[in-house]
C-alpha cells in the first residue's frame, strides 16, 4: 500500500507550489521521496533559506539519503511535541491509517499547535485493520463528521489500489467573541412580530422546505411574516414546487435582481436569512440579522478540492462567519463548526415537522417489502453508491423488495437486478404518500446536519436505517427509534437492511418508536422555541 508516491506526490507538490514554505515537517514511512520532493519545490521556489525536518517512521529500517533533511528525529518525539520547533507545513503520509480514530484525532489537534499555515494528512479511504496484515477495515474511520470542529478541505484521489483521501488542515483562528453572541437567557416576550423572511433559491431542497414551513408556522401563531426574493422573472417568492398558498404568509415581495433588500424591507421586527452568502447584503442592517444555519458541503470541508492556508473560498468562510449577525444552528454538529472554526455561539434551532402532512397508515399493504431512497444522485456527499451496493448485497440473499427513489432531478442509473421506481420531483403530497406507505428508509449520507427524510419517515410510519452522518445524532435513539451504521460499513448495513426485510415485527417496533420522536419535533413543540430565540434577539439588539 506504500508504493504510490508517483500517484500521491501531485497533491504535495501541489501543496507545497501554493504554500510556499520555509519550514516543513515531513512524518513519513517513505525513504526519502517525499524530501526530495519538498526540496525540489522549495528550490524551485527560489527560496534563500529553507528547513527539511522528518520523523521516521520506519524505525531505521530505510536508507535515508543525506543532504535532504535538516534534522531526523525517531517516532516517540511525537509523544513529546515540545522537543518539536514551528512549521509553515507539517505534511503527514502513511500514518493515520495504523493509528485509532481517538489516537490520530489527538496526535493532530497537537500538531496543529505547531504549524502556521496547515497539515497535509494523506490516508486511505479505508485503513487497515492491522499493521501486521494488508486487510482493509470495512469502516471509514476518518471522514468529514469524524474532523467537525477543526478547519479543513478534503479531497478523494482515486489510486491504482483504491481510494485515498487527502486532508488539509488549518490552525484554529484566535477570534474574539462578538458582542451579538452574548444573548440573555431569559427576556420579555413581545406581542407579535413582523417577521422579514429572504430566500435564498427556488429550487427544492431540504433547507427551503425547512424555511417555508417555519414561515408558516410562525403565521399561524399570529405573527406577520412577508417573503422577499431577488429575480428579474419570477412573480411570486415562493416558489411553484411549494404547498404554501397566499394565505399561508402576510404578504410576498419580489425585488429587482440588482436592487439591495434593506432599500426593500421597511418596519419589521427582525430579518432571517436561510444562506450564509445573503449574510453581506445585510451587514449594515439595524434592524436585527439572524442566520439560520442549516449546514452546507463548505460546513464538512467538502469543497470538491484542497484549499491551501489564503485560498479564496476559506477566507471568505471566514468573512461570513465574522459579520456580526446573530446564528441559529439547527443542531449541536452545526454548533460544533460555528464555534471550533469561527469561535462564534449560537442558538439551538432544530428543523420541525408537521406530524399531520406526514402520518402513519394503520397499515401497509405492500406485497413486497418496499426500500426509499430520497435525493439528488448528482449529490455524492448523499452516498447513493453505497445504498445500490448495499441493496445489491441484500438482493443476492435471494429476499425479495422493491425501491422507489424521489430525486428532484431526472437520472440514469445503472441497470439493476431489482426494480427500482424513478418519482422524479413529485409534488410534495406524493412525497408524504410514498413515505408512509414504504417499509423501509435507506438514508446513506456522509454528513449532514439535520437529515429530513429519516424524521419525515419516522412521522410518516416507516422504520429508517442510516449513516452515523453527525446531524441525525440529533433527533437518532440508534436500536429504539431507527438503525445507525458506521460510514462505509457495507456489511452491517446489508445485514441490517436484510433482518429488517424478513422481520416486519422489528420495522414495527421502530415505526412506533418514529413516530414518537417525529411527534416530539413537531410545530406545537418547535415554534415556541423559535419565538424565544427572537425575542432574545430582539432584546439583545436594544441593549448593543
Amino acid at each position: 500500500m506504500n508504493n504510490n508516491f508517483f500517484e500521491l506526490s501531485p497533491t504535495v507538490e501541489d501543496m507545497l507550489i501554493k504554500e510556499h514554505p520555509l519550514s516543513v515537517l515531513e512524518i513519513s514511512s517513505h525513504s526519502a521521496k517525499y524530501g526530495k520532493l519538498i526540496l525540489d519545490c522549495q528550490q524551485r521556489s527560489l527560496l534563500q533559506e529553507y528547513k527539511i525536518d522528518r520523523v521516521d517512521l520506519t524505525n531505521g529500517q530505510q536508507l535515508i539519503l543525506d543532504g535532504v533533511y535538516n534534522n531526523i528525529f525517531q517516532a516517540d518525539i511525537l509523544n513529546n511535541m515540545d522537543m518539536l520547533d514551528g512549521y509553515d507545513v507539517i505534511i503527514i503520509m502513511h500514518l493515520f491509517e495504523h493509528l485509532s480514530g481517538t489516537d490520530a484525532k489527538s496526535l493532530l489537534i497537537s500538531l496543529l499547535k505547531k504549524v502556521k499555515k496547515q497539515i497535509l494528512v494523506i490516508t486511505p479511504e479505508y485503513p487497515f485493520k492491522s499493521n501486521a496484515e494488508n486487510i482493509i477495515s470495512e469502516i471509514r474511520t476518518f471522514h468529514p463528521v469524524f474532523f467537525l470542529g477543526l478547519d479543513f478541505s478534503y479531497k478523494l484521489l482515486p489510486m491504482a489500489d483504491g481510494i485515498w483521501q487527502a486532508y488539509s488542515f488549518f490552525p484554529t483562528a484566535r477570534y474574539e467573541v462578538l458582542q451579538c453572541d452574548k444573548l440573555v437567557e431569559t427576556c420579555n416576550e413581545a406581542e407579535k412580530l413582523k417577521i422579514a423572511y429572504v430566500l435564498p433559491t427556488q429550487l427544492l431542497t431540504g433547507g427551503m422546505k425547512a424555511l417555508l414551513e417555519q414561515m408558516k408556522q410562525l403565521s399561524k401563531y399570529g405573527h406577520t411574516v412577508t417573503a422577499y426574493y431577488r429575480s428579474d422573472t419570477n412573480k411570486k417568492a415562493i416558489p411553484l414546487w411549494s404547498h404554501l398558498t397566499d394565505d399561508d404568509v402576510a404578504n410576498q415581495v419580489v425585488i429587482p435582481g440588482n436592487a439591495l433588500y434593506l432599500d426593500w424591507i421597511h418596519d419589521a421586527d427582525i430579518i432571517v436569512l436561510g444562506w450564509m452568502n445573503q449574510v453581506h447584503d445585510f451587514k449594515n442592517s439595524k434592524t436585527p440579522v439572524v442566520l439560520w444555519e442549516q449546514g452546507s458541503d463548505f460546513i464538512y470541508g467538502d469543497y470538491n478540492k484542497l484549499l491551501n492556508s489564503s485560498s479564496i473560498e476559506r477566507l471568505h468562510m471566514h468573512q461570513i462567519y465574522r459579520i456580526p449577525v446573530y446564528l441559529l444552528a439547527v443542531s449541536t454538529t452545526i454548533q460544533k463548526v460555528l464555534k471550533g472554526v469561527y469561535n462564534r455561539d449560537s442558538q439551538l434551532f432544530p428543523n420541525g415537522i408537521d406530524t399531520d402532512f406526514y402520518y402513519p397508515l394503520s397499515h401497509k399493504e405492500n406485497q413486497i417489502p418496499v426500500v426509499l431512497l430520497v435525493g439528488n444522485p448528482a449529490l455524492e456527499f448523499k452516498g447513493f453508491k453505497f445504498a445500490l451496493d448495499v441493496l445489491n448485497k441484500v438482493y443476492q440473499t435471494g429476499i425479495p423488495f422493491k425501491v422507489c427513489w424521489v430525486s428532484p432531478i431526472d437520472f440514469i442509473h445503472t441497470q439493476s437486478p431489482f426494480t427500482i421506481e424513478k418519482f422524479i420531483n413529485p409534488p410534495q403530497e406524493k412525497l408524504a404518500e410514498l413515505y408512509r406507505t414504504a417499509d423501509v428508509l435507506l438514508s446513506t449520507s456522509l454528513y449532514e446536519s439535520f437529515p429530513l427524510p429519516p424524521i419525515e419517515a419516522m412521522a410518516s410510519g416507516t422504520a429508517v436505517i442510516a449513516t452515523d452522518n453527525g446531524g441525525i445524532n440529533t433527533y437518532a435513539e440508534p436500536g429504539e427509534n431507527c438503525l445507525l451504521c458506521s460510514q462505509g460499513d457495507l456489511e452491517s448495513m446489508s445485514l441490517t437492511l436484510t433482518r429488517l426485510l424478513r422481520h416486519p415485527e422489528e420495522r414495527e417496533l421502530l415505526m412506533k418508536k418514529g413516530r414518537e420522536t417525529a411527534l416530539k419535533y413537531s410545530f406545537d413543540n418547535v415554534i415556541p422555541q423559535l419565538e424565544k430565540c427572537f425575542f432574545k434577539i430582539i432584546h439583545l439588539n436594544e441593549r448593543i
